[in-house]
């Protein structure tokens, strides 16, 4: 897996909430080393994982101190509870898993985290980011960088519920471009398209 360094509004943030919730534990991550990737998304996103109990308590502390925030809150998936016309970013806040997981170090989460929550949350649209751009996104670190290890990516998949879609999308890219993977993850995911297409026919 592979660390990333993230934005300064995620620092200033963290900073506040040490300050403010001194014992809260937390995971936190922004999209600001994405956004020069991603072609029809410009604005910041502050991604918070915290105790479920304290969720309420953060959206007050942060829609006070980040007025020009548009927050996002739930325990599993997040609903937007501060909607703005004019943003600058918007937070969003969920529930995080109760044991420590490998994907993450310290406070921030590992690429592979990232591009799997990102995936997650276009497909499902619960945030409006465009599928085709974290698609293109993953192109760009499966094909072009040394960066992430596909096992690991899949792995964090699988309790995403995103397994399948992860193995059709690996089968597909493949086809279009050099993928530095195991390519038994290719025949899974033809196997997957396979099935996909007789029961959608």
């Amino acid at each position: 897996m592979t660390n990333i360094t993230f934005g300064s509004d995620t620092e200033k943030i963290t900073k506040l909430i040490h300050k403010s919730m001194p014992y809260l534990g937390l995971v936190i991550w922004d999209l600001s080393p994405f956004i020069p990737m991603l072609h029809n998304w410009r604005k910041n996103i502050i991604f918070i994982e915290c105790d479920r109990v304290a969720i309420d308590s953060l959206v007050e502390l942060l829609a006070n101190e980040y007025p020009n925030h548009e927050i996002y809150a739930g325990v599993k998936k997040p609903a937007l509870r501060i909607r703005l016309v004019a943003r600058e970013a918007s937070v969003v806040i969920i529930a995080r898993e109760g044991k420590t997981r490998r994907e993450v170090v310290g406070e921030h989460p590992k690429l592979e985290k990232c591009l799997v929550d990102l995936l997650y949350y276009a497909k499902n649209e619960t945030l409006p980011i465009p599928l085709k751009d974290v698609v293109e996104l993953w192109e760009h670190y499966l094909s072009g960088t040394d960066l992430i290890s596909f096992n690991e990516l899949y792995r964090y998949s699988l309790r995403r519920y995103l397994g399948w879609f992860v193995s059709i999308l690996a089968y597909t890219l493949s086809r279009k471009t050099r993928l530095k993977m195991d390519e038994r993850h290719f025949r899974s995911g033809m196997k997957n398209l396979e099935l996909l297409k007789l029961v959608s026919a």
